[in-house]
């Protein structure tokens, strides 16, 4: 179990991909020396790596070129939506994570909340969450796709049908006032929907660049997700049109 110190370390490498013992004893507001007996025990206990004077998260697998390329774009803005997302998770809550970089980020971000069950169509989420044993990762069946880590198909639907969901977090590729909310393909948005069906509240995490968009495959209309978290790169001006279409929307402030 983390110490509520080892906690906050996880909270701001999350936020900050990566960190230096400096930067993190004034955060902590500690000597540099109690930081290093902190990242000492939680490198021992696999939560992070030490490189040169700095600690980062661990990366347990690696991805493919696609997948890496599409994950380094607006990756600030990424880990602010996924930072506002994860309070809305608390201990003993069953929570469904769907494919996608925004989603893989939180999944990262919620190894510091504990006693959590996690549902999953990602491959790589459950792989991103491993040897946390505080956490029940839970994941579906399906086909899988290979750019994205997720599994698909009628499996991902069978897999849901008896599952109950406090909250499903999904990821979108376009946002839009008439088409409402879609994806990159078909196969995405049934798994998608799956998730919604067997969830008390849906929440889609998308970037500014998503806003605006309209994609391939329609997910659903904007009035059937209970909120939209975005970044604060998105215009006031999108945000009060999504809003007086009837969608709550998160602004995720930048990290500090």
């Amino acid at each position: 179990m983390t110490t509520d110190r080892q906690a906050k370390i996880l909270q701001y490498l999350a936020g900050h991909g990566e960190l230096e013992v400096a930067q993190l004893s004034q955060l902590l507001r500690v000597s540099s020396s109690t930081v290093r007996r902190e990242l000492t025990v939680m490198e021992e206990n696999g939560l992070l790596v030490r490189t040169h004077g700095a600690a980062q998260l661990p990366t347990p697998i690696h991805y493919e070129p696609t997948y890496e390329s599409r994950a380094a774009q607006q990756t600030q803005a990424k880990r602010n939506i996924a930072a506002a997302a994860r309070k809305l998770v608390e201990p003993g809550m069953v929570v469904g994570i769907s494919g996608g970089t925004t989603c893989t980020e939180l999944a990262r971000q919620l190894r510091v909340v504990e006693h959590i069950t996690i549902v999953t169509n990602a491959v790589n989420i459950a792989l991103e969450l491993q040897g946390h044993l505080d956490k029940r990762v839970i994941v579906t069946g399906g086909v899988l796709n290979h750019g994205s880590y997720e599994l698909v198909g009628h499996q991902v639907v069978q897999s849901l049908q008896n599952v109950h969901l406090n909250l499903a977090f999904l990821g979108a590729s376009g946002v839009d006032l008439e088409f409402g909310f879609s994806m990159a393909d078909e196969p995405e948005a049934v798994a998608a929907r799956a998730f919604m069906a067997a969830s008390e509240r849906t929440l889609i995490l998308a970037d500014h660049t998503k806003i605006g968009r309209a994609r391939f495959a329609r997910l659903c209309p904007l009035t059937e997700v209970s909120m939209l978290i975005t970044d604060d790169q998105t215009s006031p001006e999108r945000c009060q049109a999504l809003k007086q279409a009837g969608l709550e929307v998160l602004v995720a402030a930048s990290i500090v």
